[in-house]
């Protein structure tokens, strides 16, 4: 409706004016509307990209806020995680020394059997030893007694032979 009213001004106008400042004053009023809009087209523009920007702000906040809730539950998990593993090393720990302790019982138990057992069976071979060497001696002494009755024989057989 203004707009109609603007033109009836500049008709009026034109009668009385130049055609050059007719059309200078039409320009102008035209760039007066351009500006009007412009200015509520950038008005919106601005309106609408505050609007934008705190939406995003807020978006950004919410997911900064998400992520350190995140790195939080990470970290607390990551500590109970290092707990577990410090509280398994210890265990291993212990029953790794356990089982040394009872190796080193084990082995000492063994050993003191093994030196035993070698100490019977080294006497017992000793023993044995002992026996058949007296035998061995004995074979000995009546293999060397029947080889000079032997010998002694054969000498008094060949002597009498050479005596006939």
């Amino acid at each position: 409706m203004e707009e109609i009213k603007k033109s009836e001004d500049y008709m009026n106008m034109s009668l009385s004016v130049s055609p050059e400042k007719y059309f200078d004053s039409r320009f102008d009023g035209q760039e007066k509307l351009f500006t009007e809009k412009f200015n509520g087209q950038k008005a919106q523009f601005d309106e609408r990209f505050n609007s934008l920007e705190t939406k995003f702000d807020t978006r950004i906040d919410s997911l900064e806020a998400r992520i350190d809730s995140l790195e939080i539950k990470f970290d607390t998990r990551i500590d109970s995680l290092e707990a577990r593993i410090d509280s398994l090393e210890i265990k291993l720990d212990a029953r790794i020394d356990s089982l040394e302790s009872r190796i080193d019982d084990v082995d000492k138990r063994l050993s003191s059997k093994i030196d035993d057992v070698d100490k019977r069976l080294s006497s017992k071979i000793d023993d044995v030893d002992k026996r058949l060497s007296s035998k061995i001696d004995d074979i000995d002494k009546r293999l060397t007694l029947g080889f000079t009755l032997i010998m002694a024989v054969l000498a008094v057989l060949v002597a009498l032979h050479f005596l006939h």
